[in-house]
Formats: C-alpha cells, sequence, structure tokens
C-alpha cells in the first residue's frame, strides 16, 4: 500500500490493530504518523496517547505491556516503534506473538528501513493489519513526486520547475518541501508555478556550492576546494547529503561529456536530464575539465567514502577531506 492509499484507508475504514511503515523517507514516515495520530486520537489528549519508542532503547516486552494497558485518553493506545529490525531474534518472536493476537484497544504501528530479512514481519502484520510503503522518490521520478505534492496543494508545477527545483536543492524531502511551500505562497492565486517562479524564489547557494566545489576540484585548486568543503559543513549540511548532492552532479558531468562527444545538441541533452538549456550550458562547459577516466574514478571515490560515512567511526569531515584532496590534490 502506498502513502496515499494508506490515506484513503484512514478516511474509509477503521483502524487497524498493527501498521507496519517500510522505507527510507523520514518526511513520509511522519506524515502517516500524523494522519494516523489525527484519527485515532483526540486532539486534547495527544499530549498522553500517541507515543514513539526506538527498538534499540526499548524491548519487545516492554513495548507490548504499554499495548495492554489501558489508554488514558480515547478508544485506543496507540504506540509507535522504530527502527523494528533492531530487535535480536528473541524479541521478534515476541512481537510475533503479539501481531498473531493483538490487544483490541491498541494500535500498534512498526517502522524498518529498508526491504530484505523482513518477509516474515510483512506477511505477520498483513494478515492482520497493513504494510505501507514509505520509500522516497528516486532521482528519476522525484519531478513526478514534486507535481503531485503541488497537485495537492491545488498548484499545477511545471515539468521543467519540477527539474530545476530538484537540480537546485538535492534529493532532500524536507528541504524540496520547504521549497516547495515558499513557492505556492509566491505564486498566490495563481494555479500554476513556472520556471522562472523557482528561479526567482528558491536558493540555489547549496547546488551551487556543491557546483563550485567540483569546478574547484577540476581546476585542481585545493585550497580553494577545501574551503569550499567547510563552508558547506558549516552552514550546516550533513555529510552524506553532501556527498549525495556531489555524486550527482559528477554523473550529470559525466553524461554531458558523453553527450557532447556524440555529437548530442543541448535541446536534446536538455530533454534527457529534464534541465533548462542554460543550466546544461553550465555543464557542458564544466565536463571539458574532467576526462571520462577522471569521472570514472570520482564516482567510485564518492561510493566508496559513502561506504565509510555510513560504517566507520572515522570522522565525516576528515572523509570528505580526503576525498577533495585526492582529485584537486593531482
Amino acid at each position: 500500500m502506498r502513502s496515499i492509499d494508506f490515506y484513503r484507508h484512514l478516511e474509509k475504514s477503521s483502524v487497524a490493530p498493527v501498521y507496519l511503515f517500510k522505507g527510507d523517507a523520514d518526511l513520509l514516515m511522519e506524515e502517516a504518523w500524523n494522519k494516523l495520530l489525527e484519527k485515532v486520537i483526540p486532539a486534547k489528549a495527544r499530549r498522553f496517547n500517541g507515543e514513539k519508542l526506538q527498538a534499540k532503547e526499548c524491548s519487545a516486552a516492554d513495548v507490548v505491556t504499554r499495548l495492554r494497558s489501558i489508554p488514558m485518553f480515547g478508544t485506543k493506545r496507540l504506540l509507535m516503534v522504530q527502527g523494528a529490525e533492531a530487535w535480536p531474534k528473541d524479541q521478534q518472536k515476541e512481537v510475533f506473538s503479539y501481531i498473531a493476537e493483538p490487544y483490541p484497544t491498541a494500535c500498534l504501528v512498526l517502522t524498518v528501513f529498508g526491504k530484505k530479512g523482513l518477509e516474515k514481519l510483512e506477511a505477520a502484520v498483513s494478515s492482520v493489519g497493513v504494510v505501507v510503503d514509505l520509500a522516497g522518490p528516486t532521482e528519476w521520478n522525484a519531478p513526478r513526486w514534486l507535481q503531485d505534492r503541488a497537485l495537492s496543494q491545488n498548484k499545477k508545477l511545471s515539468p521543467k520547475a519540477a527539474s530545476f527545483l530538484l537540480d537546485q536543492t538535492g534529493l532532500d524531502l524536507y528541504l524540496l518541501e520547504k521549497e516547495l511551500e515558499k513557492l505556492v505562497s509566491y505564486v498566490g492565486d495563481r494555479k500554476t508555478i513556472e520556471l522562472e517562479d523557482v528561479q526567482d524564489v528558491v536558493s540555489s547557494q547549496r547546488g551551487f556550492t556543491i557546483f563550485e566545489l567540483l569546478r574547484l576540484i577540476s581546476r585542481r585548486e585545493s585550497s580553494q576546494a577545501l574551503r569550499a568543503l567547510a563552508r558547506l559543513i558549516r552552514a550546516g549540511e550533513p555529510p552524506l547529503a553532501i556527498l549525495a548532492l556531489m555524486a550527482r552532479q559528477v554523473r550529470i558531468l559525466w553524461q554531458s561529456k558523453d553527450a557532447v562527444n556524440r555529437g548530442v545538441s543541448l535541446a536534446e541533452l536538455g530533454r534527457h536530464l529534464r534541465l533548462p538549456q542554460s543550466v546544461v550550458k553550465n555543464y557542458v562547459k564544466e565536463s571539458s575539465f574532467f576526462s571520462e577516466r577522471e569521472l570514472y574514478h570520482l564516482h567510485k571515490a564518492i561510493r566508496a567514502v559513502d561506504v565509510g560515512l555510513k560504517g566507520t567511526g572515522t570522522k565525516p569531515e576528515w572523509l570528505m577531506e580526503d576525498l577533495v584532496l585526492k582529485f584537486a590534490g593531482k
């Protein structure tokens, strides 16, 4: 079940005893939880009901005990356990036992990140409740996702505007939502948000700084590249977010270089990348400062740093600085 189907379910059906929210999109998880909260708990009682717990910080037995306590307000006790995949097997058995016979005055929400190894849990929840897929959009379908979000606010977001907005902000759903809210306010009664509106309203500092960072790397200006990286980190950008946008920029540069080598026109490349020609022209210009071999190795190094950021105790700043120096210092 997708999020839109979940919202319809809440409108037309009674609340299920168990829900499984699976995916990697925190924004979508939070929105789904708030919708469920509105459905189950009266507004004045939400301070006393609607509890959130982390699986790594509490046992399954504790969760079951809480679910079986009498709800203080409302007809059901609502409880969310985040990161349920963190429970070891013995605790998972206890959860499976509860799911098989859920308490009638409780509603349990389990959230899990990823899809592998969750087949038994999905099957167990499906037998008594609802499984909701809350994976975030990919770069390929993010423009369509943005257009759907705009429609939910009675606005039409043009394809060029959606692509440009994504290019400026990256695949950060909270940031995309914030910028979309600004655009809705900016156009007022106008029904369509055009490319020119995004260019006027949306801050391009983040995208520009990443682009600037790659430009400095391509020119082997290591000191200035390190300063550009430091500005991003000081501005509060998470290293993983910086890395993700770097990877995206490198892929676009690579595609641009390949298109030039094959004699593809700017107009055709713009349609393929879903970007305005003015933006594509800059990518084509910058791609000339990299060889295809360099772009390949840079992309490969970015992937290696991504693994390092997620799986080692090394300071993220050190890994990012090492990446910059590796290529800007040549």
